[in-house]
């Protein structure tokens, strides 16, 4: 399926034409931004992370990507979005466990601008059914949540822990269909559950002032992890780029728990549990704060 996905999101990239010029500034060179705002207690980063990660269900790994990632911008000036592309690959590369695909490669990961978010989706699940392949109920659902400037989703591959596939399984919603049939929780963790797509579609409109660096962060976020924007409890403002369509003090680019989560996510074995990646998120912002506090002293 995933060959079919990669050959397919690239005939998507017809639906979108240059709409807009996102705000001009400087942007520090790719990949050196880290974003530290002072101490914030352990407890506030957790409510964050439990708050923006879109946990897994029946006891199934947290899903990540394992083939390269292919990132296609589309919808912006052609100069822009190789900008954007070009910051979504230096984050890609600051990453331990994830690569950037060769030059060349089938998409597997598509940003489009345009208008409409949510009517583009509508249509595209009456004509392009495949990029919901094996999607459940609640998967569907979570696409329309959190801000209405983005709609994001993600397409599933359950595996063997080293990567084989599964007699008679099936990406998407085989999923379930597998974990119904697994007798003993001590199979799960002989699972992993990959991504092999990710689809990111942005609001025109939302776009005015922000900033390059910005849309990339974001977009790194959502392709990256199965997340939401929808940060609704955050106790203690920790920053997240996740807020960028949401809170006008959004960071400029990728926070420290921003950071710390997708490091987590891609460091981690391939069948850990969410909690698993939001206790270890949380142990690397701690840390990332003490090295802050020592370089000031």
């Amino acid at each position: 399926m995933s060959n079919y996905f990669f050959q397919t999101l690239s005939a998507l990239t017809l639906i979108f034409v240059p709409s807009l010029a996102l705000a001009q500034g400087e942007d520090a060179a790719p990949g050196t931004e880290i974003i530290v705002t002072g101490r914030i207690d352990p407890g506030e980063v957790e409510a964050l992370g439990k708050a923006v990660v879109r946990p897994s269900r029946a006891g199934k790994p947290i899903a990540r990507f394992d083939a390269p990632v292919c990132v296609k911008v589309s919808g912006i000036p052609d100069d822009m979005a190789t900008l954007v592309e070009d910051r979504i690959q230096e984050n890609i590369r600051s990453l331990v466990g994830v690569d950037v695909a060769d030059e060349g490669c089938s998409p597997n990961a598509f940003v489009g601008v345009l208008n409409g978010v949510n009517s583009t989706v509508d249509q595209l699940r009456k004509d392009e059914k495949w990029l919901f392949e094996g999607l459940l109920d609640y998967q569907i659902d979570r696409i329309y949540d959190g801000s209405d400037a983005v709609r994001a989703w993600h397409v599933f591959d359950v595996r063997n822990l080293d990567g084989s596939a599964i007699p008679g399984s099936r990406p998407g919603g085989s999923v379930n269909d597998l974990v119904n049939r697994v007798e003993k929780a001590s199979r799960r963790s002989q699972l992993r559950v990959n991504l092999v797509g990710a689809v990111v579609l942005v609001e025109t409109g939302s776009l005015r002032e922000k900033t390059f660096r910005q849309l990339a962060d974001y977009a790194t976020m959502r392709i990256l992890a199965s997340t939401s924007d929808e940060v609704s409890d955050n106790p203690g403002n920790v920053p997240t780029i996740l807020e960028l369509f949401g809170n006008s003090d959004a960071p400029n680019g990728l926070s420290e728990f921003d950071r710390s989560y997708l490091a987590a996510l891609y460091e981690l074995p391939a069948n850990s549990l969410d909690g698993q990646i939001i206790n270890s998120a949380v142990r690397r912002y701690r840390y990332s704060e003490e090295v802050a506090d020592s370089d000031e002293n």
